[in-house]
């Protein structure tokens, strides 16, 4: 697990009070790596064995219902905050394999584009026949976007934006491409007020569910804030939403996995950093609930930015 070490720890963090002391945003240094890509690859394996393919954790619209039931009433927000007509182009920064693109545009009736670090996941968006092929590519969202200015309608990320290493060029990039009165949508991880680096107890709740999670940089909710305005996109909205009712019924699904994941390891059936990846995240589940629950953080800060006319 050398990989998944070097990725998660030490990672950046900017602080409510980081924030009052007008400390720079610190970006996530490794958003671009080879081990980041490598690690998606498990992931992805791991999240098709429970409720969470699409390889985000949705906030709670209704407890009553599945991850995956949320999963779509949530993206129906997305899809009303984008403000898409047919025949519009939206693209997806980080869009996996392309479920959740799938969805928006079955939802809007809007071209769908996406964009994803990963190839394994990239091919098998290729495979989905409900989206078009050349429109979903490798690409990395810290690097220049290889699309003409003013191409996309709405662009929309979620949850891959704490790897984003230079705030002002990725925010810089979306505007570029987004026409006059065009959406940004980003949902992401974002620090809370009660939250205190100083605090051990804290701090290590945090680093639990960093792992847990594998979120990249961790950073204070107004600083997401703050990359909108600088960048010149009107803040339409920002808010924070939780999760934790979910994030424990997929503890309890993925606790079941656990005792098979040992055993293909001991039969040489999957590679032994799979197992234990997968005891790392039952171990750290608590602490992330906890987290939430002391409201030190939220995986689902919600923002939506509109460029000028």
């Amino acid at each position: 697990m050398r990989s998944y070490d070097e990725l998660f720890v030490d990672s950046p963090e900017n602080t409510k009070a980081d924030y009052e002391a007008g400390v720079p945003l610190k970006g996530y240094p490794q958003g671009s790596s080879h081990e980041l890509t490598q690690l998606y690859k498990v992931i992805h394996l791991l999240c098709t064995l429970g409720s969470v393919e699409k390889m985000y954790m949705p906030p709670t619209i209704d407890p009553e219902q599945s991850v995956l039931s949320n999963q779509i009433l949530f993206e129906r927000i997305v899809a009303n905050d984008l403000q898409l007509r047919p025949g519009d182009k939206v693209l997806e920064l980080g869009c996996g394999c392309g479920a959740i693109a799938e969805h928006i545009a079955e939802l809007t009736g809007a071209t769908p584009y996406g964009l994803n670090l990963d190839r394994s996941q990239i091919e098998k968006a290729w495979k989905n026949p409900n989206l078009p092929r050349d429109q979903f590519t490798v690409g990395d969202l810290n690097m220049v976007l290889e699309f003409d200015d003013e191409s996309f309608d709405s662009i929309y990320a979620i949850q891959p934006m704490t790897y984003i290493s230079d705030h002002a060029r990725t925010f810089s990039e979306v505007m570029r491409v987004l026409k006059p009165g065009g959406r940004f949508v980003i949902n992401d991880v974002a620090a809370l007020d009660a939250y205190d680096r100083d605090n051990e107890h804290q701090r290590n709740l945090i680093q639990h569910t960093r792992e847990l999670t594998v979120f990249g940089g961790f950073w204070y909710y107004r600083y997401w804030e703050n990359a909108y305005r600088d960048a010149g996109f009107e803040l339409i909205s920002s808010v924070g939403r939780p999760a934790v009712e979910l994030i424990k019924k997929e503890v309890a699904l993925f606790t079941r996995y656990e005792a098979v994941f040992r055993f293909l390891t001991k039969v040489h059936l999957i590679p032994a950093k799979t197992d234990a990846l997968m005891q790392r995240m039952n171990a750290n589940s608590a602490s992330y609930i906890q987290a939430e629950e002391e409201e030190l953080l939220t995986l689902n800060w919600h923002c939506v930015g509109q460029k000028p006319l």
